[in-house]
């Protein structure tokens, strides 16, 4: 066998590792949330949707903005427990703009401790959250304090990702959806209601992540194969 030959299998080899490096899950770390340009209450955009949030009427439609001045919404992913977290201005959405008297700055937190995998979307691994009603949260304001948990829908309550090219509802890049229940005893369970649209619709970059993809470790070993092929090439 020539030593072209002989070099081809490991070449392939490593080939191999860049790639499957590059079909990576979400990577563990924090990320800065915006809206989603597609929601279907758009406009006001927002990254977030609560119908009938103070008075559980489903046609009063309460939309949050994550792009506004007083808003900070962040997610953070630890590798077990998603978080999501922060302030957001909104209020009862009348078109283009607020119904006047509804509108808060609110702070939000909800964690994702319970059913949280992964599975593969567009060649790039997304998280998802399979359970229904067992992640909890709240949403607050002067306006009154109401309490949220997941509600799943064809399986799945919450998906975090990025499509890799396909794009989700005309984005191309990370964006997290997912069913939302709210109620005054939503802990409780026993006041908590879904409205079908209450959900998240954001889309997401990238801030500080814990734990980088590894791709320069891969170009590395690459790099270095390459030259450990030269260097026997040579010395034959």
């Amino acid at each position: 066998m020539t030593l072209e030959k002989k070099a081809a299998l490991p070449l392939a080899a490593i080939l191999g590792c860049v790639l499957s490096v590059n079909a990576q899950a979400i990577a563990v770390g924090s990320y800065n949330l915006y809206n989603h340009p597609d929601g279907s209450e758009n406009p006001p955009a927002y990254g977030l949707r609560l119908d009938g949030l103070l008075s559980g009427n489903s046609s009063e439609e309460y939309t949050f903005d994550f792009n506004h001045q007083d808003s900070a919404m962040t997610l953070s992913y630890d590798g077990s427990t998603i978080v999501i977290d922060g302030t957001a201005f909104g209020g009862e959405d009348a078109g283009s703009s607020y119904v006047a008297g509804t509108t808060a700055v609110w702070t939000i937190h909800f964690e994702y401790e319970v059913g949280i995998s992964s599975s593969a979307n567009g060649g790039v691994d997304d998280l998802i959250v399979n359970a229904n009603g067992a992640n909890f949260g709240s949403i607050s304001s002067n306006l009154g304090t109401i309490e949220l948990s997941d509600k799943a829908s064809s399986g799945t309550s919450f998906r975090f990702g990025d499509k890799s090219g396909n794009g989700h509802r005309g984005f191309d890049g990370i964006s997290g959806w997912g069913w939302l229940m709210h109620g005054s005893d939503c802990l409780g369970g026993t006041d908590c209601e879904n409205i079908q649209y209450s959900d998240w619709l954001f889309t997401a970059s990238a801030t500080t992540p814990v734990t980088a993809v590894p791709v320069p470790g891969a170009l590395w070993l690459f790099t270095s194969s390459i030259l450990g092929l030269v260097a026997v090439k040579r010395r034959r």
